[in-house]
């Protein structure tokens, strides 16, 4: 029998440890999208799950956004009315849906999601973005039923704060829908539902970003829009996803697994033609848009409402490629994906095309005003020449 010196025995148990937890890293490591996902699920069926309490939008706290609606519009230099709805920062794990009154979330929305996702169209219009119960990213990394409901209760907050913004906004104004991400699913529902009709003739442009708009829907749901083809088209549709060198998960993710409403239920995107409109280009075009077209990404954080980020411009250059926005990594590291678990399903903390957006709405909103075919706004009394009308005496008729 042979016996180990007492030094030699940790030794080896010291390797055997080290090894074991060196495989250990490289499951985790190989695994860890799964696993990521895994420890977000809520556990619970959304049956049982007991929702939290709705935003009341007629109230100024349920708001993100709001302007100062006691100021007549029509004093202000922004001449339209933009509709935000925000991406996702609620990842789950205890709720299927982001609660009311949940802190944290709240204070990344301002410090992060505003400056960065709602302040580039202020140029263009009076900002409005709600608060809403979002649905818990997990929800868009699984086909359950109960994801499905979930994302379901997050469009009845958006629609329900939709129909608010839609009483204060003169039917003089030019409307800008724009939606990031999960906003971005449910903004193409919004579409659906309010711009068939006589709505559509406000609509300057709708961005769709970062989740998958199928060509398919202008012959079905959005059968009355159409793809914006041009930097100043108007009552148009202007989406792309984009991806960064490294992004091939999340790039599958986008092009095969996610779900799109087709106006009566969740459809796999999957197989199906999506549509890519390059920013640096504003065209369906797939060539090859170089970065001295950028005009500007931007990392902000804790700004206030008015102020805007200083803008890096010719950070990348982009191209369609299969319903892909493809681009280059940006030079700045600000604007890449953060390297954190989880980080690349994360919403970016940053705005990669923020000046090209916030310039191009402008752009739009100009084109469908010079159209003249929105309504004028009648004259107020203040408004009117006043007449003096000398006092003449009144002269009985003869009889």
């Amino acid at each position: 029998m042979t016996i180990v010196p007492k030094s030699k025995f940790w030794q080896r148990l010291a390797a055997l440890g080290a090894f074991l937890l060196m495989a250990a890293l490289i499951v985790i490591y190989i695994y860890r999208d799964d696993i990521f996902q895994h420890i977000q699920d809520p556990g619970q069926p959304f049956q049982t799950y007991a929702a939290p309490a709705p935003a009341d939008y007629t109230l100024a706290e349920s708001w993100l956004a709001q302007p100062d609606l006691s100021v007549d519009p029509y004093e202000l230099d922004a001449k339209a009315d933009v509709f935000v709805v925000v991406p996702s920062v609620y990842r789950g794990g205890e709720h299927w849906n982001l609660p009311s009154d949940d802190l944290k979330r709240k204070s990344k929305l301002q410090r992060i999601v505003r400056p960065n996702y709602v302040t580039p169209y202020g140029d263009a219009g009076r900002l409005f973005a709600p608060y809403y119960r979002q649905a818990s990213l997990y929800s868009y990394m699984t086909t359950r039923e109960d994801a499905r409901l979930a994302q379901d209760l997050a469009y009845s907050d958006v629609k329900r704060a939709f129909e608010v913004f839609l009483k204060q906004s003169p039917p003089e104004r030019p409307i800008i829908l724009v939606g990031h991400n999960q906003g971005a699913s449910h903004l193409q529902r919004l579409l659906a539902e309010f711009f068939q009709d006589d709505l559509k003739q406000r609509l300057a442009v709708a961005y769709v970003i970062d989740y998958p708009l199928l060509a398919e829907a202008f012959d079905g749901p959005l059968a009355g829009l159409k793809p914006c083809e041009t930097a100043d088209d108007i009552r148009c549709v202007a989406a792309f996803g984009t991806f960064m060198p490294g992004d091939d998960v999340i790039a599958r993710r986008f092009a095969e697994r996610l779900l799109v409403h087709n106006g009566k239920e969740y459809k796999s995107v999957s197989g199906r033609e999506i549509i890519c409109i390059n920013p640096l280009l504003w065209s369906r075009e797939e060539d090859y848009a170089p970065k001295r077209l950028h005009l500007g990404g931007a990392a902000a954080e804790a700004l206030e409402p008015d102020v805007k980020p200083a803008a890096l411009p010719k950070q990348v250059g982009a191209q369609c490629e299969n319903g892909l926005l493809l681009v280059d990594k940006p030079r700045s590291r600000s604007l890449r994906r953060p390297l954190k678990v989880g980080g690349k399903f994360r919403t970016l903390p940053s705005n990669l095309f923020y000046e090209d957006l916030k310039q191009n709405a402008v752009t739009r909103v100009d084109a469908i005003l010079a159209t003249g075919e929105l309504p004028k706004r009648a004259k107020k009394m203040d408004d009117l020449d006043v007449i003096d009308v000398e006092d003449s005496p009144v002269t009985p008729a003869k009889r």
